[in-house]
């Protein structure tokens, strides 16, 4: 057991390190935005804000030139290292080097078409030029972007999650920094702009120097785009890109539904739903740190491995999950009262059936990790459009005997559908896990932990009341009875031990990264 310990130490050091640094970001960037807002509001006043959020949403759409390319060099990269094939490791990075500079090309030229058109749809000569050199200085930004999400891919399949999240979060500050200097300067749009591109800059420059030194045969040769690396990449990313679509369907057809048949009043109303649920579903991602290692126990066809690590990874994600969909049911009431206004109570409701839909997703974050490291996300690709037309269907039919609440209950109903009932049946049928078994494994390990999570908000019920203190005491009393008690009957005594291995390795029994494999478990 001492040895499989110290072995496990330094990959799973990395992954919960990346996993913590990840949430830290997100927190970051969401203290950020809330802080940004009403003063970037403030200074520049509400036309000009609304000018700046319509270019943040045209340059957004650029990220759709990934096609899903950037999923892809990870897994191809992931397999190579688990096969041992350090040459197919820089074959597949000069290929996708070579077509992510393609891609910045072609955000370039769409950004001087943007440019061109600017007097479309604005109004007045100071508005044309404003609008236009933002979206050139942005567009900038993004196309350069493309290029390092290669050396981004390199990281993640060598498990450096901790440097992207570093590296995400010191753009957060950067970028913040920047703005609010450039805002207090007197500086409007276009100091925007360029603030955003000088944060963003050098954070690319460090994340190529970092995956170079981290990856020795991460280097640039002289040679064309392979063409059957070429295909290999493009025939995995086609389906990581219709995925994305469909994630928009799922995630952000709500609004357009609810103003189309209730009003654009009753949006902001569930937005205040939604932007709980949005941040939820972010956070439970950093699970998605495993992907990288299914592939690599995958290339080295290491089926024991696989599915030791997917067992372990779906009881933490089970673990991390029930907690916060449970803190939002419990403490999201008080909060929205405190925070909104009790006029904005009926957002309640909507984010109970969000919060509960978001929980059937990412409890079993790492089947869907497991689909896309053995090549079988096609599927997932088409329960995922599934669930987005049912979810529109559903929406519709409840919009408006039952309001908002109507329209998130039709991401619940179709959640549930999904994700209950046909996901754990195809990802058991594609890897060979009984059924039975694994159901039986997310029955135990949820109702031990919603158990402990509901008595946890029971004890702390002092707490649920229209005030931050109150609620912040009595969220880090429950917090810290589900960790204490959830610890000793959640996870094992071997589990315990491999978390705080990777949590705590003593410097002496550290190992170097390539001695130690890819097995957590």
């Amino acid at each position: 057991m001492s040895g499989l310990v110290e072995k496990t130490g330094s990959a799973g050091r990395k992954l919960i390190s990346g996993s913590v640094l990840n949430a830290a970001t997100l927190i970051a960037a969401a203290i950020a935005a809330l802080f940004l807002m009403p003063f970037v509001v403030r200074h520049i006043g509400d036309r000009l804000y609304g000018f700046w959020s319509v270019a943040g949403a045209i340059i957004g759409y650029y990220s759709l030139l990934d096609l899903g390319l950037s999923s892809a060099v990870s897994q191809y990269i992931s397999i190579a290292i688990g096969r041992k094939e350090p040459a197919e490791c820089v074959t597949v990075f000069n290929t996708a080097l070579r077509i992510q500079s393609i891609f910045g090309g072609i955000a370039l030229l769409a950004t001087l078409l943007i440019a061109v058109a600017t007097p479309w749809f604005c109004h007045t000569a100071a508005d044309v030029s404003a609008f236009r050199q933002v979206i050139v200085v942005l567009g900038i930004d993004a196309a350069l972007a493309f290029p390092p999400r290669v050396y981004r891919g390199v990281l993640e399949s060598e498990l450096r999650f901790d440097l992207v999240s570093a590296l995400s979060l010191l753009a957060v500050v950067l970028r913040t920094g920047l703005v609010v200097c450039a805002i207090l300067g007197g500086g409007g749009l276009v100091a925007l702009a360029w603030m955003t591109l000088f944060a963003n800059l050098p954070v690319s420059a460090l994340l190529i120097f970092l995956a170079r030194r981290q990856a020795a045969w991460a280097r640039i040769l002289k040679r064309t785009i392979n063409p059957i690396s070429t295909k290999k990449l493009f025939s995995y990313s086609v389906y990581s890109f219709l995925t994305t679509l469909a994630d928009i369907l799922r995630f952000q057809i709500a609004p357009i539904v609810i103003s189309g048949m209730i009003g654009l009043a009753a949006v902001t109303h569930y937005r205040i739903a939604g932007v709980f649920a949005q941040y939820y579903l972010q956070m439970i991602a950093t699970v998605g740190v495993l992907r990288p290692v299914f592939s690599r126990l995958h290339g080295a066809e290491d089926r024991d491995g696989l599915d030791k690590v997917f067992f372990f990874g779906t009881k933490v994600s089970l673990w991390a999950s029930t907690f916060a969909c449970l803190a939002l049911i419990g403490w999201g009431k008080p909060f929205i009262v405190r925070w909104m206004g009790i006029g904005y109570e009926d957002a309640y409701l909507p984010l109970v059936a969000l919060s509960v839909a978001v929980f059937l997703d990412v409890c079993q974050k790492p089947s869907i990790d497991l689909l896309y490291a053995t090549f079988n996300h096609r599927f997932y690709t088409y329960i995922n459009w599934a669930e987005g037309v049912l979810n529109l269907v559903v929406s519709l039919a409840l919009v408006r005997p039952l309001g908002i609440f109507g329209v998130a209950l039709g991401s619940l109903i179709a959640a549930f559908f999904i994700r209950v009932i046909v996901q754990p049946w195809w990802v058991c049928r594609v890897s060979s896990i009984p059924y039975g078994g694994y159901i039986r494994f997310l029955q135990g390990n949820l109702f031990r932990c919603a158990c402990f999570m509901g008595a946890s908000i029971v004890v702390s019920s002092w707490g649920l009341r229209p005030s931050y203190p109150w609620l912040m005491g009595s969220a880090a009393f429950a917090t810290l009875l589900y960790a204490g008690a959830s610890w000793f009957a959640v996870f094992d005594r071997r589990e315990r031990q491999i978390l705080l291995a990777a949590i705590r390795i003593s410097p002496k029994n550290r190992v170097e990264p390539a001695s130690v494999g890819v097995k957590l478990y």
